[in-house]
């Protein structure tokens, strides 16, 4: 049961990848709701301080907003977020990525606007009120799976849901929040990034067959790419296994 920041970051540090809301029955990953829940808790105040927690290492930089593992709405530890920007990205520009006319509009609304929300996005999109699903949110969900853009901290309401403040969950670009991940993601090679990758999800690799892990990865990895990431960490752990002896 988490309840201070400073397990939150340990704990996320630990696990590497957690959905940022409940657990999900086919996903072998960690949940941010299901780790601060205690045995008894109302599940209300539960994800109130789950969202509280995760507002905190958003704002202190500990932890970034991905969808590109599992395409599921995720915390990610600060320090995977080099490997995860170079693998999604390949070394291109967002320029260069390959991006619908909807996102690339998205994209310039939210490069433009001080505090850019969802419902924002759909205004200037010209998504009627209302409407699921539309444009707008395709377009961020798509820019968001690219390490684009990420989302921001924002106050936690004292009644209703927690995680729908006032106003609304600001859209941020990874380039200009993110800039040093940014830049050291530019610096690793496929095989470097994902065997760091793959490290800070030790509990999750071994808990998972290669065939699931290529499934929750397959927007970072390819097959080919995993198998030989997978060997190398094999190769290097019976190394250390030996040296011990």
């Amino acid at each position: 049961m988490i309840t201070t920041s400073a397990q939150a970051r340990a704990w996320l540090g630990q696990v590497g990848i957690a959905l940022r809301y409940g657990p999900h029955r086919s996903l072998p990953l960690a949940s941010m709701y299901a780790a601060v829940a205690g045995p008894r808790e109302p599940e209300r105040d539960a994800q109130r301080r789950a969202t509280v927690l995760a507002n905190q290492l958003i704002g202190d930089g500990n932890a970034l907003e991905i969808a590109c593992v599992a395409d599921r709405v995720a915390l990610a530890d600060a320090a995977l977020a080099p490997p995860l920007i170079a693998l999604v990205r390949r070394g291109r520009t967002v320029a260069e990525l390959e991006l619908s006319d909807a996102a690339r509009r998205a994209l310039a609304f939210v490069a433009s606007e001080p505090r850019p929300t969802a419902s924002g996005v759909r205004a200037a999109l010209g998504v009627p009120p209302g409407v699921w699903p539309n444009l707008a949110d395709d377009a961020l969900a798509e820019l968001q799976r690219a390490l684009v853009i990420d989302r921001g901290p924002t106050d936690v309401p004292k009644t209703g849901a927690p995680y729908l403040g006032k106003d609304g969950i600001p859209y941020r670009l990874v380039d200009e929040v993110h800039a040093v991940h940014v830049r050291t993601a530019g610096k690793l090679a496929v095989g470097r990034a994902a065997d760091a990758l793959l490290a800070g999800l030790g509990e999750l690799v071994a808990a998972t067959t290669p065939s699931q892990l290529a499934r929750l990865l397959a927007r970072c990895l390819s097959a080919a790419e995993l198998d030989a990431a997978l060997a190398r960490r094999g190769a290097s752990q019976r190394r250390r296994r030996t040296a011990r002896r």
